[in-house]
């Protein structure tokens, strides 16, 4: 009888053990709360419009790319480009998250600069022809 008793306590304390949650949680500084408090609002920011791709860097190093699905109270979810499967990522992991460029404002870019590398070579030989030390 004796033995069952000891067996029952012994088994009902180790379920008791295992089955309590850890109470030691990550204690974050005010710097750190404010980087996730815009990092939230940054994702916020974006999850508004429809299927939003974005670049995200973390805290590792490793860059994640793909569509913001889900937003939570402490992550998000990102399914990634190269048919990875979905991604969850905590606010504190994130660097930085930019929206990925679409190909009009990769193209807008481009135009931009060839524009401005013109500008500033007709500037330059317009400089050039004015001058009359420069010709001789």
């Amino acid at each position: 009888m004796f033995r069952k008793l000891l067996s029952a306590t012994l088994v009902a304390g180790l379920l008791v053990l295992t089955s309590v949650a850890p109470l030691v949680g990550q204690t974050y500084t005010t710097a750190e709360l404010q980087k996730i408090a815009k990092t939230k609002a940054r994702v916020a920011k974006l999850s508004n419009s429809p299927n939003t791709k974005v670049i995200v860097q973390l805290e590792g190093g490793e860059e994640v790319k793909g569509l913001l699905s889900a937003v939570g109270a402490s992550s998000f979810s990102v399914e990634q480009a190269d048919a990875r499967g979905t991604l969850e990522i905590p606010y504190f992991q994130v660097k930085e998250i930019v929206k990925k460029p679409s190909t009009g404002q990769k193209i807008g870019a481009i135009g931009v600069f060839a524009v401005a590398g013109a500008g500033v070579l007709f500037g330059a030989a317009y400089l050039l022809s004015k001058c009359g030390p420069c010709m001789e």
